[in-house]
């Protein structure tokens, strides 16, 4: 990601910042979906480093507190500042929530059961970064083309019920491990599968609420 001071930050539009912010986040979801890939493979330097790197947040504070401190100085928008401040807020709990996993999966380190298992994370993960993807265009878009914003939407919340069977494909195949249930490894395996569906769930409704947006804009339009 490009780097600012805050001196150009302050230059740029509302919408400026968001695409910025959103950007910054969305690189931050494909430092933790790469680090998840190594754990796969069993690279643990490559694991650590990228999981460590979510993390760190200075730059997105910084974007925030600015976007944060023009937002109630700007007098003309295209959104009412609720909206916006919502919106902005949607981007900022996909940070949060990428942290929070990335603290999780620093607690333990664990080995795959097998390959089959191991594939099922790969998939689910690589769904995930579609998603991240896809929100990050959508939220781009928003101020310019309603109408295909609403539709990548659509497409966002056809990939996470692809991804919610997958899900319980593999959570019924951990429950038939041979591990005992309050095992380490049995809690770690079964906190990956759910936070990465957490997150997956998030850009879902982060998805409906850009849809509301573009209906409730576009019949104003």
């Amino acid at each position: 990601m490009e780097t600012f001071d805050d001196k150009e930050l302050n230059k740029l539009s509302l919408d400026e910042l968001t695409h910025i912010f959103i950007d910054s986040i969305n690189e931050q979801n494909m430092k933790l979906i790469e680090g998840i890939e190594c754990l796969t493979r069993e690279d643990f330097e490559n694991f650590v480093a990228n999981i460590k790197d979510v993390i760190q947040t200075a730059k997105e504070d910084k974007i925030k507190k600015i976007f944060e401190a023009k937002i109630f100085k700007s007098k003309k928008s295209s959104f009412t500042k609720v909206d916006r401040l919502k919106l902005f807020a949607k981007i900022n709990d996909i940070k949060n929530i990428g942290e929070f996993v990335a603290h999780r999966l620093l607690l333990y380190r664990i080995i795959f059961p097998d390959e089959d298992f191991t594939k099922g994370i790969i998939t689910i993960n690589e769904f995930l970064k579609n998603l991240s993807s896809k929100i990050t265009e959508a939220v781009k878009l928003v101020s310019s083309n309603l109408e295909k914003a609403y539709k990548i939407c659509e497409v966002i919340k056809d990939e996470r019920r692809r991804m919610r069977k997958i899900e319980w494909t593999l959570l019924d195949r951990l429950w038939n491990y041979d591990m005992d249930y309050l095992s380490r490894t049995y809690l770690y395996l079964k906190e990956i599968i759910e936070d990465i569906m957490m997150m997956a769930d998030h850009i879902k409704d982060f998805s409906e609420y850009i849809q509301f947006l573009s209906t409730k804009y576009l019949i104003f339009k």
